[in-house]
């Protein structure tokens, strides 16, 4: 009988440790599954260069880089400095979030993005665009621009980055300038 006892405890103890080792096996995997950045940085900045010469400045209060999908994630308040071809200060974006695609280093900016350039000029938008090959700033939504004579609203946005030479889609709003309307 106590042999049969001590069988039946060891039985039941293997069965215990088997169970415990699918258990650990299903969160080893599940905690795999999950998309775990390979970089992550806390008040951070990331350098933006064409030719060597620095483009933008990226400052961001979370910073999570994916290696293998090609982009960088920023949250917690984003800003980037653009800078034109001599190194002087163009423009100031700030957004809530953001993401960089690596290959390309073009970058998308999300929720309450501001654009203020150097000029006087302000862009709001819920999302923008950096083309870092067309050194251009995008907007596929609604956009508000002001200038120092134009308050304007449009569907779509596309700018240099210091919103000098800009295309507006659906325009409306008001303007102190004079234009001439030939026949």
């Amino acid at each position: 009988m106590i042999k049969y006892m001590r069988l039946l405890l060891l039985f039941g103890i293997t069965l215990v440790g088997l169970h415990c080792t699918e258990f650990d096996e299903e969160d080893t995997k599940a905690a795999l599954e999950k998309d775990y950045p390979d970089q992550e940085s806390w008040d951070a900045q990331m350098y933006f260069t064409k030719e060597g010469k620095r483009r933008a400045v990226l400052q961001a209060g979370y910073i999570a880089k994916y290696t293998d999908k090609q982009y960088t994630l920023m949250k917690e308040g984003v800003t980037v400095e653009f800078y034109d071809e001599e190194g002087n200060l163009k423009s100031v974006l700030t957004s809530n979030e953001g993401k960089v695609l690596d290959n390309r280093q073009d970058m998308v900016a999300t929720g309450n993005v501001i654009l203020k350039a150097k000029n006087g000029s302000q862009l709001y938008s819920q999302e923008l665009l950096w083309d870092n090959k067309e050194e251009k700033i995008i907007s596929q939504v609604p956009v508000k621009i002001t200038t120092v004579s134009d308050t304007l609203y449009g569907d779509t946005f596309k700018s240099d980055p210091d919103l000098i030479n800009y295309e507006i889609t659906n325009a409306r709003g008001t303007s102190q300038k004079t234009i001439s309307i030939d026949d």
